[in-house]
């Protein structure tokens, strides 16, 4: 086997806006290591290493490096493939005939797992090959750190879009009063709680709506947040909503996409209509369910949405801080990976004080597989139904700035 002189990239799992930004902060850090000839990038994640396609990032000039930060969604392309043992050992033997020493994935929960097996399988084969994690996920829901890349953006652009969707409710309001959109999470409500920030900042002072307040700005919206950390029945749900539609005239409410009931089922019912490779399972919209059953109860039109790959992909809607963190956490993994350290995943920790600061660390890829960390109880308001101030004091640093005012003049 050749000396080890290369460094593999890949991106695995679900795009955030900022993915691309971690490569370059990982391919900034390996330019910059005398010891790394050839950067190479895998196409297609796992599938890349598989099937030996590469892209030479080593090629890329300082315009192109600035573009591809900016650039949202993974560049070189994604993959969900859990692979079996014999792929991961013909894996790890094709990186060691490249002179491959360093490997650093950009990605979650389930690519800590592909990485955590990849780490093991050099280590029972004997191959030199050092392995280091670079986070990622609009789900925010890696254990161990304060938050993740990818989640400050997708915040930020969910703010935007309820924000939209509240001016465009407010006016149609005497047609269709309400509006359900369902976010990402799985099974955590981080995404979902940020869409507090969609309020006017008079507005998010508060943490619940103040009983018998007339409040018919767009201002005031969401009205409702569903989250999967308090799960309820369907029926209260309905009234909840029903709630805010008397007090407000209309209702926008956010609920995550695995909301379930209070007996922790899936609030549609039925069985999974799919099931990924890492086992987990996708069920009938609980948006939709709501909306129907609006309908149903209250005879009123409840309008159904679901801006996925928007959260995730909006060109042009980065946090700046959310970008700045991905770069850094990109260089981390490899200068990391370049010190000899293997097994592990570059962390985000918030430092206490009112100033917003970070630094980066380490835990190891085994404790980050197959976890996920839920919405703490102190960033959850008392209703249930919506977050409170300590949550708001969290998020807004990581968005990069106040979104943009609007006007409503529809009230005399």
């Amino acid at each position: 086997m050749p000396d080890p002189d290369t460094l593999v990239l890949f991106q695995s799992g679900g795009p955030t806006a900022v993915v691309n930004a971690s490569l370059v902060g990982a391919i900034r850090a390996a330019r910059s290591d005398e010891r790394v000839r050839a950067v190479l990038g895998a196409r297609f994640g796992f599938e890349g290493l598989l099937g030996g396609s590469y892209a030479d990032l080593g090629e890329l000039g300082p315009s192109q490096l600035g573009r591809l930060a900016k650039t949202p969604g993974p560049a070189l392309a994604s993959s969900r493939l859990r692979p079996s043992d014999q792929d991961l050992g013909e894996a790890v033997r094709s990186l060691a005939e490249r002179g491959v020493g360093w490997l650093s994935v950009i990605g979650g929960n389930d690519s800590a797992d592909l990485m955590q097996r990849l780490h093991l399988c050099a280590l029972v084969l004997g191959v030199p090959l050092n392995v280091v994690g670079i986070p990622k996920t609009v789900d925010n829901d890696l254990p161990f750190m304060d938050h993740t890349p990818g989640y400050g953006s997708a915040a930020r652009a969910l703010a935007r879009y309820v924000r939209g969707s509240a001016l465009d409710t407010a006016a149609l309001r005497r047609t269709d009063p309400v509006k359900i959109i369902e976010v990402p999470g799985r099974n955590s409500g981080w995404l979902a709680a940020a869409s507090a920030l969609a309020r006017s900042a008079d507005r998010s002072r508060r943490a619940s709506p103040l009983p018998g307040r007339h409040r018919s700005s767009a201002g005031g919206a969401p009205h409702v947040i569903f989250l999967p950390e308090r799960p309820r029945p369907l029926a209260h749900m309905v009234q909840e909503v029903r709630v805010a539609l008397e007090a407000s005239g209309f209702a926008v409410v956010v609920i995550s996409e695995n909301q379930t009931n209070e007996r922790s089922e899936p609030l549609a019912g039925g069985a999974a209509l799919d099931t990924d490779p890492y086992g987990h399972p996708y069920f009938e919209s609980p948006g939709l369910a709501l909306a129907a059953a609006i309908r149903q109860a209250s005879g009123v039109s409840a309008r159904y949405e679901r801006p996925g790959s928007f959260l995730r992909s909006l060109a042009g809607g980065q946090s700046r801080i959310d970008v700045a963190e991905a770069v850094a956490v990109g260089a981390e993994a490899v200068r990391r990976a370049l010190a000899g350290e293997s097994g592990i995943m570059v962390t985000v920790e918030r430092a206490p004080g009112p100033q917003y600061r970070v630094s980066l660390g380490t835990a190891p890829l085994e404790a980050i597989a197959r976890e996920e960390r839920r919405l703490p109880d102190e960033f959850i308001a008392t209703s249930g139904t919506d977050v409170t101030p300590a949550f708001l004091r969290y998020v807004r640093p990581l968005v990069g700035g106040r979104l943009p005012d609007v006007m409503d003049l529809s009230q005399g």
